[in-house]
């Protein structure tokens, strides 16, 4: 009882914070679900267009990320959320008026540039509220709120839409996304650390493991873009199924072994995670019925889960707390390079030498993320961690 009693004790200054990341990510989940629709039946779009529309947020929050932690580490964390969530709600109000293809692309914009200052400050104030042996896991949680808002968001989403039209889904969007603000407006400001120096435009502690990370997420667009086709070419039907699967152990796996990264060290749950998911992209890549590509699907889930987590500890560790926005916000910015590089970077291979050649080229790129991880980051010097001091903010 004690020990229950303690865990809900050291998580609830953070349960507004898991609570506005899930209902904000709702909305992303949402939009995903419903614009291709939107785009291809009510403004006559062909997939390119779908494919543009769809990817200008993960643009826009690439760019966003780095400079909203910067802003956070600066003016505050709690702050920047609540200026990301109103710039968040302000896209889905564009999602109501937006009728063209160059509309939708200006919205997904504005939306993209909104989460990505809210999930970035989100973070950095949840490392800030977390003791060092406790934030593996800590970003672990933050990481499932997340997924949770975006599977939800999509069928919502698509439920929405399907009982009231686009208006209703879009309505959908604003309500989850101010309801996220209200969360944040509910807590006080975070104190934030004295800064040392200036932070650097491109903080060197996120580079390298956020290199590996977007190296390992190549795979992650691979399987989430073709998989389905991949099966589909040797006849098997309801590939998608393989993605599923990851996303199941994905969330599995962080909730019963999240506190590894911290327990068994970072770096060695980086490059063991990694190699998991190599050993997945290797079954979908040879799968020969429906089985085996579920089971590979499991793997890759069961090897990202911890791959995020264990390297942007890897990060914090590196960097001094008044900075740790910055670095947060440059390392989440290589997930998303990895997404937008990833899916057409697999179409290519698989128009040149097929689905196979492809899977494989991507369980080599998450051997390079598991050898980065071992031979590109050293340990961190102890003068990397140090206690934060409290100032005005």
């Amino acid at each position: 009882m004690g020990r229950w009693s303690d865990a809900v004790g050291f998580y609830r200054p953070m349960v507004p914070l898991f609570g506005a990341i899930l209902c904000c990510m709702l909305a992303v989940g949402a939009s995903l679900a419903v614009l291709p629709f939107l785009v291809r039946d009510e403004i006559g779009g062909g997939t390119v267009a779908v494919g543009v529309v769809v990817g200008a947020i993960a643009v826009a929050a690439v760019l966003a990320r780095p400079v909203a932690g910067r802003l956070a580490d600066r003016y505050g964390y709690r702050q920047v959320m609540l200026v990301g969530a109103a710039v968040s709600a302000l896209g889905g109000v564009g999602y109501l008026l937006a009728d063209s293809v160059p509309a939708l692309v200006a919205v997904r914009i504005v939306h993209g540039v909104g989460e990505g200052a809210v999930y970035t400050a989100g973070a950095a104030w949840l490392v800030s509220l977390s003791p060092p042996e406790r934030r593996g896991r800590v970003v672990g949680l933050y990481g499932i709120y997340m997924w949770i808002g975006i599977t939800v968001g999509a069928l919502l989403g698509t439920v929405a839409m399907r009982a009231g039209g686009y208006p209703a889904a879009w309505i959908l969007c604003v309500v989850s996304i101010l309801a996220g603000l209200a969360l944040v407006a509910s807590m006080p400001p975070a104190a934030r650390a004295t800064a040392a120096g200036r932070a650097a435009i491109f903080p060197t502690s996120a580079l390298t493991p956020g290199v590996a990370l977007s190296l390992a997420a190549l795979g992650y667009a691979a399987l989430a873009g073709f998989v389905a086709l991949h099966m589909a070419e040797r006849g098997v039907a309801n590939g998608i199924a393989a993605f599923n699967a990851f996303g199941f152990t994905y969330i599995g796996v962080r909730l019963l072994a999240g506190h590894w990264p911290d327990r068994l060290g970072a770096r060695r749950v980086a490059i063991w995670s990694a190699m998991v998911e190599a050993v997945g992209l290797s079954l979908v890549a040879v799968a020969p019925n429906l089985l085996v590509a579920v089971v590979g699907g499991l793997v890759m889930g069961a090897g990202l889960s911890l791959l995020f987590p264990a390297l942007a500890l890897l990060v914090i560790n590196r960097t001094e707390p008044a900075h740790q926005g910055a670095a947060l916000g440059m390392f989440t910015s290589f997930w998303d390079v990895g997404l937008v590089v990833g899916g057409p970077l697999t179409g290519l291979i698989v128009g040149l030498a097929g689905y196979r050649v492809a899977f494989l080229a991507m369980l080599g790129f998450a051997v390079v993320s598991g050898a980065v991880a071992a031979v590109g980051i050293r340990a961190a010097p102890r003068s990397a961690v140090v206690a934060e001091r409290p100032a005005a903010g």
